[in-house]
């Protein structure tokens, strides 16, 4: 028993590798993207691009600036018009969210990813009504850094008390975002995560499955 239910009352979710596989949309766009600046890249090596934000992913290609801004276009010109569908909602995540739901929990969104995406894919599944507040990146990168996007959305939410505020996702960003911002966190293993990485991060409690993550909230 996490003894979670009767503490928390607000979850934010992650939303890449945490709330749905969107590793096809994502590696595609960045292949394209690295491509155009002759790179290339097996899809396969490209997972390690969800969930940082991609201004950090394409710094690891390059140190110019100019570069880098070009493969960020390219990659939303195929984002922003194929990519975001090439997302698949994980089973058993809607259900989460109704049982949430019922049991008066308040379900945010954190997630680096743009905001304008995060609410494009909430409705493309269908289960945004679920949702009390989106916290997203801006399009410019201020709010790129996980901490800083967890602080806004916390903000946002009008700074609930720590204790009652749980933070869920698949990569030691979200851990170490959470645990920064003085939240306890979920890492998920059914996400993009490495080996062991989560626990290196230091996550509070480990889900492997959605079941387990449904137990871990409301068990």
């Amino acid at each position: 028993m996490s003894n979670l239910k009767d503490t928390i009352k607000y979850v934010l979710f992650d939303l890449d590798g945490t709330v749905s596989d969107s590793s096809e949309g994502i590696t595609k766009s960045v292949q394209l993207a690295l491509a155009a600046e002759g790179i290339h890249e097996e899809l396969s090596a490209l997972t390690k691009c969800i969930g940082p934000s991609l201004r950090q992913s394409f710094a690891e290609y390059t140190s110019d600036e100019e570069v880098a801004a070009r493969m960020l276009a390219n990659y939303r010109k195929r984002y922003s018009t194929v990519g975001w569908m090439e997302n698949r909602m994980y089973d058993g995540m809607r259900e989460l969210f109704e049982s949430l739901k019922k049991a008066g929990k308040h379900i945010v969104l954190a997630s680096a990813k743009p905001e304008l995406f995060c609410n494009e894919i909430l409705k493309y599944f269908g289960v945004d009504g679920y949702f009390d507040f989106v916290g997203g990146a801006t399009m410019d990168g201020s709010r790129d850094d996980k901490a800083v996007l967890i602080k806004y959305t916390l903000e946002s939410i009008g700074n609930p008390p720590p204790d009652s505020v749980i933070m869920v996702g698949d990569r030691f960003y979200d851990v170490v975002g959470g645990h920064a911002n003085g939240l306890k966190v979920i890492g998920v293993k059914f996400g993009f995560a490495k080996e062991n990485e989560l626990e290196k991060a230091g996550a509070d409690y480990i889900a492997d499955t959605v079941f387990d993550l449904q137990s871990l909230l409301l068990s």
